[in-house]
């Protein structure tokens, strides 16, 4: 039977994923944030024309994968945001050793690229915050919350905290790894996570919270 004119080939969504991942790979190299509509329709192997009937514009195709890496990084964000991890010091040092970890695995790259392509783009700029950036500052608003709730830190603005808490963990990480600041102005990560926690915990924690002694 024939195709009813306007429907979809059964496959269209399925092609539609193969195309977003084949791009997502692009994306993430260096230089990929800049990559043009021919160039992304090489490294999926298809046309401009096949590219741009699934997709219409590369704004468009590039939204999309901002929408695929927020799929995949749903399980880390889901552990970031609820698994036990101890008091309120233990919790919040696995959190941030946990996004340096994923920052250097792969997550990095993702950041690099939405911000690389979202800066002043109107577009592309609201899609990497979505998609990619609150989703990671939401996760430490509700490991914090948690602890809000549970008496060891003190009552606040929680989105100010989770800014506070992970903004100068992202600088630093931007520093040493991606601008190559471990080559020009090396840092002491674990020791700087540290003494980031030691100052969060002074402003933030409940009366009974006391920062680590120092050796």
């Amino acid at each position: 039977m024939a195709r009813v004119k306007g429907s979809r080939n059964a496959d269209y969504e399925q092609e539609r994923k193969r195309l977003v991942e084949a791009v997502s790979a692009r994306m993430l190299q260096p230089g990929g944030a800049e990559a043009s509509f021919r160039e992304l329709a090489e490294a999926a192997d298809v046309s401009v024309a096949t590219l741009r009937h699934y997709f219409g514009t590369r704004e468009a195709l590039l939204v999309e994968v901002l929408k695929s890496m927020h799929r995949g990084g749903l399980p880390y964000l889901h552990a970031a945001a609820t698994e036990f991890h101890g008091p309120v010091r233990e919790s919040l040092k696995w959190f941030l050793e946990t996004v340096a970890e994923g920052w250097r695995r792969g997550v990095g790259a993702v950041h690099v690229f939405g911000l690389t392509a979202g800066m002043a783009n109107a577009t592309l700029g609201p899609a990497y915050v979505q998609e990619v950036l609150e989703p990671t500052l939401q996760a430490a608003e509700a490991r914090l919350a948690r602890h809000v709730a549970e008496g060891e830190l003190r009552r606040c603005d929680i989105r100010h905290a989770a800014l506070e808490l992970v903004c100068p963990v992202v600088l630093g990480l931007l520093h040493q790894v991606q601008l190559g600041g471990s080559r020009c102005r090396p840092l002491d990560l674990a020791r700087f996570l540290e003494d980031h926690l030691d100052t969060f915990l002074r402003a933030y924690g409940a009366a009974a919270e006391r920062p680590r002694a120092r050796s």
